[in-house]
């Protein structure tokens, strides 16, 4: 099923794309499991079909997607608002083993950024440019490049809504510079760490912050810069960086 194929009109979100949740995540559910069906032809999709505890153990029991598995789930469609809500509020994970890897990947980055800032100067520099085609960031002074940096997108905070939202769910950006953010969603999905697998959720900077050093480390980046956009700012990965030697 594909919620862009679908529209809802929700009577607390409005018109929105729909999304496909089993009956017992509908009606104010807590804790429940939140059971994600990817699909392969649209991986990048922000609310993948999804369903309840109960209903995996009738699927695994069935081992299919058959008439009493499909019959017990009821599938229901809803917003992709209501999905995000439902999700964050029915999804199981292990707090402690998602803070210990959190701040794992803090305390990589906050290693890396001060050797990155000394190195290349990056506080210092008049202007900043990216190209997502070409995957650079590139810093000048005076109109001429200094420094060129190579990136890989981790995704976008929202100051209007305060949300975060993966480079790999935002379709405006190119794959050559959100295929890091693909690996962070893998993890995601093969570990069920709620804010790695899912693209969009309300955050804050700190989260912001700690997201981009997830993709830090799995990447093996030497460290971060964050550039504003219309209503935020946008989180990247420097993978490596090299001053411009002009003749």
């Amino acid at each position: 099923m594909s919620d862009d194929n679908y529209t809802v009109n929700c009577d607390t979100h409005g018109e929105s794309g729909g999304a496909f949740i089993c009956q017992h995540l509908v009606n104010d559910s807590e804790k429940l499991g939140f059971y994600l069906g990817y699909d392969p032809e649209r991986p990048d999709s922000l609310h993948p079909d999804a369903w309840c505890g109960e209903c995996e153990v009738v699927l695994n029991r069935e081992g299919e997607w058959n008439d009493v598995a499909t019959a017990f789930a009821d599938i229901k469609i809803v917003c992709g608002k209501c999905y995000e809500n439902i999700r964050d509020k029915n999804w199981l994970e292990d707090a402690e083993i998602v803070n210990t890897l959190l701040a794992d990947c803090r305390e990589y980055l906050e290693k890396k950024q001060p050797k990155l800032v000394e190195q290349f100067k990056l506080d210092v520099h008049e202007r900043w440019d990216w190209d997502q085609t070409t995957g650079k960031l590139i810093f000048s002074h005076d109109g001429e490049p200094q420094v060129v940096a190579s990136v890989q997108f981790a995704g976008s905070f929202s100051t209007e809504t305060n949300t975060w939202m993966w480079a790999w769910a935002n379709e405006s950006l190119d794959d050559n510079i959100k295929s890091g953010s693909k690996v962070v969603r893998d993890i995601g999905q093969q570990r069920g760490y709620r804010k790695l697998a899912a693209g969009h959720w309300p955050a804050d900077v700190v989260d912001a912050w700690e997201m981009t050093a997830v993709l830090a480390k799995h990447i093996d980046a030497i460290g971060f810069y964050r550039t504003p956009s219309d209503n935020g700012f946008l989180y990247m990965a420097i993978t490596d960086a090299v001053w411009v030697v002009r003749s």
